[in-house]
């Protein structure tokens, strides 16, 4: 049976450390870090329509374009003129759970789900190849959404190894104040830090991953209050912990679920976001097909 309805889980993301190793010619930093994908999603709903164009619905506790400014609508609108899909459009329901403005990853990862879900719904057959051209057309992350599960990224972050799993088993809390934090507004106070002469920290090693974050001072200096919250999930003595991407969300993780319980009602009582996790091999899947 041909589909005409796709339901997919559009995965958020951490960086488990990130390394700033130079400004490209492009303007972009060229990094090096370490994705892990975890299972607070939202849900994409794809559907044909008669009608052509793209049509965008969306269901969300914050405010978010519904045209050409968001990555939904871009994704779409890509990967139909690739296809040359004149004579059809889609009906897109999204229903957005990971927070706007923390890090995550979920506008990426839901113009990922997109991509992949409209190449399937269409019957389209790119490539893996031409779905990671198009994802990296959108941002710098998006093609790790296209993978998922835990990634080496270079370059802009689009470069990508994908490691063995290990963090089977594991829970992570999500903790966050509110307030959100600019990628953009966070690398050019890197920037002026460099220029005075700051040097990021050594590295972090826990079983050979590099945790430390070349960003996590850029965010705390814009962002005062992420000290406290840096100190407080110190204090929870997770296995791993740290400051995910450009902030302000902070992960800490444990291999049981029991101190993963007593630092969520913690974190909760001093008036953080929090979000409970545990990864996922890849960065977007299909639940339903119709």
């Amino acid at each position: 049976m041909i589909a005409t309805k796709l339901v997919i889980k559009a995965f958020a993301k951490i960086n488990l450390g990130l390394r700033v190793q130079g400004k490209r010619p492009d303007g972009y930093h060229e990094i090096e870090t370490v994705f892990q994908s975890l299972d607070l999603s939202d849900t994409l709903t794809l559907e044909l329509s008669e009608l052509p164009g793209i049509h965008l619905e969306i269901s969300s506790p914050w405010r978010l374009p519904h045209g050409q400014e968001n990555l939904v609508y871009r994704g779409a609108a890509l990967i139909l003129a690739r296809g040359k899909v004149t004579d059809r459009g889609v009906r897109i329901l999204l229903e957005k759970r990971i927070p706007v403005g923390a890090g995550l990853g979920g506008g990426s990862s839901d113009a990922a789900a997109t991509l992949g879900g409209l190449n399937e719904l269409f019957g389209l057959k790119l490539s893996s190849a031409e779905l990671h051209e198009l994802a990296l057309q959108l941002g710098s992350d998006v093609p790790y959404f296209l993978v998922g599960g835990l990634c080496r990224g270079r370059g802009r972050g689009e470069l990508l190894e994908k490691l063995p799993e290990r963090f089977a088993g594991y829970s992570f809390v999500l903790a966050m104040p509110h307030s959100t934090l600019s990628t953009a507004e966070v690398y050019r106070r890197y920037d002026e830090l460099c220029s005075r002469g700051w040097q990021p920290s050594p590295p972090r090693l826990w079983k050979n991953i590099d945790w430390a974050n070349d960003l996590e001072e850029a965010a705390l200096e814009l962002c005062p209050e992420l000290r406290t919250l840096r100190e407080l999930i110190k204090t929870l003595r997770p296995e791993l912990w740290g400051m995910s991407g450009s902030g302000p969300t902070y992960y800490a993780a444990w291999a049981s679920s029991a101190p993963v319980r007593s630092a969520a009602q913690l974190l909760t009582q001093k008036n953080y976001v929090i979000y409970l996790a545990r990864p996922t091999p890849r960065g977007y899947e299909l639940c339903c097909r119709l």
